[in-house]
């Protein structure tokens, strides 16, 4: 009796550690499935992928970070919306900084540190003109990132910058 419970107490733990597929609608099994496809930028594009842009809506707003008289808006890992705070009643939509894979900033004197993905991106600003330049990027100093699911894409010289929903 004692060996039947061990057995059955073995099988329901590791049970769960086995991936069974199912079938798709053409026939073919997926056993690796996910409901989520990773955006990938390959090495030289993602370090080459900063750039500052005209005003663009709104899309996933996330962290918000204020000096002076400016407002960074983070739109979930494509950018930061600068907005122009000298009439704390009526913002104004000044540019976009597009960095992909980026969640954070901080931001002293003229110099932003960024989180793009895996990198530690420097910038300087120009605040009178809204222009950057990068200074320096420290490579794979965050974890890369995985999706919602927890799974994880690695392919050399590529970066994810996102998940997004199948």
């Amino acid at each position: 009796m004692k060996k039947l419970i061990l057995l059955i107490i073995i099988c329901t733990t590791f049970s769960s550690c086995f991936y069974f597929y199912e079938e798709s609608e053409n026939g073919g099994g997926d056993p690796f499935f996910s409901n989520y496809t990773p955006v990938v930028l390959d090495r030289n594009e993602f370090e080459n992928s900063i750039e500052i842009l005209e005003p663009i809506p709104v899309a996933e707003s996330s962290k918000i970070y204020i000096i002076n008289d400016y407002i960074f808006i983070n739109d979930k890992r494509t950018g930061f919306h600068i907005f122009d705070n000298t009439d704390p009643s009526n913002p104004i939509k000044k540019k976009f900084l597009k960095i992909p894979g980026a969640t954070d900033i901080a931001i002293r004197n003229d110099v932003l540190y960024i989180n793009q993905a895996t990198d530690l991106v420097v910038l300087t600003i120009d605040f009178t003109t809204l222009e950057i330049s990068l200074n320096k990027r420290l490579k794979d100093v965050f974890p890369a990132l995985t999706s919602p699911e927890g799974e994880w894409y690695y392919y050399e010289d590529e970066v994810v910058v996102n998940w997004i929903l199948k």
